[in-house]
Formats: C-alpha cells, sequence, structure tokens
C-alpha cells in the first residue's frame, strides 16, 4: 500500500528540494518522499527539512512509508496516540460498567505514579495497566488469587492491540506482562512488571476499602507484598487515608 502523497506519478518539479548539512554544510538533494539522506561529504544522515510527517502520527503504516527516522516529537505523538486508542478500546469492551473502568482508570493513574518514580518504560506500563482490566484477570484479590489471564484474555489483549496499531516490539512487552500474572513465582523481574503489578495491588486494595471491607485489604498487604518502594509507600498512603476518613 502506498500514501497517493507519495506516489511519484504525480510528482511535479516541486517534488524535488535542496537543502544543506547541518554539519559540513554541503548540498543534499532530497526528494519529497524522503525522510532522510547521506550527505556525500560528509556521511551525516539528515533529516528532510520539507518532509510533512503529519499523517505519520496517526497513520498505520507511517513505518513501512518511512521507515524508522521519524523524529522523536513526532514517535511521541504516536505513543501517545496509541495509548488514547487503546484506552478507548478498553472502555468499550467494558460498556456500562463504570466500576471496571473506574478501577482500571485507578491502576493506570497508580502504574504511572510508580513508574515516574521507579522507571521502567511508561508506553509498556501504561498500555498493560489499561489492558489488565479488560477481563479482570490481573486482580489478585480472593476471587482471582493465583490466577493468571486466560487464553481468552491473552487473545482478547492481543486483540485490543493490534486494533489499535500498536508496534510489534511494543505490543510483545505488553502481553509479556500480562501473562506473567498469577503466583508469587514469577519469570518476569523486569520494572515494567512491578509497576503494573503493585498498582493493581493497590487498586484492590482501595476497591476492598471502598467497600467496606478493610480487614480484607489490610490482609491482601500482608499475604502478597509489593515489589517496589513506591508502591510501598503508596498502599501505606491509601491504608492511613481510610483510617482518618470518617
Amino acid at each position: 500500500m502506498r500514501c497517493p502523497g507519495q506516489d511519484s506519478r504525480f510528482w511535479g518539479p516541486e517534488a524535488i528540494n535542496e537543502s544543506s548539512c547541518p554539519n559540513c554544510g554541503g548540498p543534499i538533494e532530497f526528494f519529497k518522499d524522503e525522510s532522510s539522506r547521506k550527505c556525500r561529504k560528509c556521511g551525516t544522515k539528515v533529516l528532510n527539512p520539507k518532509m510533512d510527517f503529519g499523517c505519520a502520527a496517526y497513520c498505520r503504516f507511517a513505518v513501512q512509508c518511512l521507515g524508522t527516522d521519524m523524529p522523536p516529537e513526532l514517535l511521541a505523538q504516536r505513543t501517545d496516540l496509541l495509548k488514547d486508542r487503546v484506552a478507548a478500546e478498553v472502555k468499550r469492551l467494558l460498556g456500562r460498567n463504570f466500576r471496571r473502568i473506574g478501577r482500571a482508570l485507578k491502576v493506570v493513574e497508580y502504574a504511572g505514579k510508580i513508574q515516574q518514580s521507579e522507571g521502567g518504560d511508561p508506553a509498556v506500563v501504561t498500555l498493560a495497566a489499561y489492558l489488565s482490566a479488560i477481563a479482570g484477570g490481573a486482580s489478585t484479590g480472593p476471587e482471582r488469587s493465583g490466577r493468571g489471564f486466560s487464553e481468552e484474555d491473552m487473545t482478547q489483549a492481543q486483540s485490543v492491540l493490534s486494533r489499535t496499531g500498536a508496534p510489534e516490539e511494543l505490543a510483545r512487552a505488553t502481553l509479556s506482562i500480562l501473562n506473567n500474572f498469577g503466583g508469587m513465582d514469577r519469570p518476569d523481574n523486569s520494572v515494567d512488571f512491578k509497576c503494573v503489578f503493585d498498582a493493581i495491588r493497590i487498586a484492590d486494595l482501595s476497591e476492598a476499602l471502598k467497600a467496606g471491607q478493610p480487614e480484607d485489604g489490610r490482609n491482601a498487604a500482608v499475604d502478597e507484598p509489593l515489589l517496589t518502594q513506591t508502591g510501598k509507600r503508596m498502599m501505606e498512603q491509601v491504608l492511613d487515608e481510610s483510617v482518618v476518613r470518617p
């Protein structure tokens, strides 16, 4: 598939432009469909300054069309748009189950705060946090204790990532996190997994306290400790707030 705007059959003289190498000042001639070209004098790779990357922020074929030389700010826009698409898809799947939608947003919020402090990939953490809500499979509450995502859950999560245009590497990392929920003997010890795991545990605790089951929440906090220092501090804060709340 080729974007009509990039089809050379429709080009005129304006399809070629000349720029200067920012390293040596040598001339570089670009065709309008070239995202970058190496300077013949010094070998520096230079982005085409007149190329419009706007459509690449949302087009699913951007990588095939432009290659991997897209500007960092454009890559950031694509990641943000992907997060929004996954969020919208998860909300659609949850329908009018506003309780689960609210819990999903809490998991995403907690995971984001933990990731900012602990590190990890913000895109992977956010996508995994959203997708953890589609079946409730990542919940470690009593009704799900020791269970991870089912094969059906994983298929649904993979389908969401595919429909929303997630890059293969990002989708694989996200699915790896979801596939590792279950008992404490987890092969995934990555920072990304720890951020999402702790966020889900804190959301479980918050839900238990909100439902008037403080002992269940406290027991869960003791039975399965959190994996990050930031998560532990956040859980203590949630517990403290439940004590002082009238």
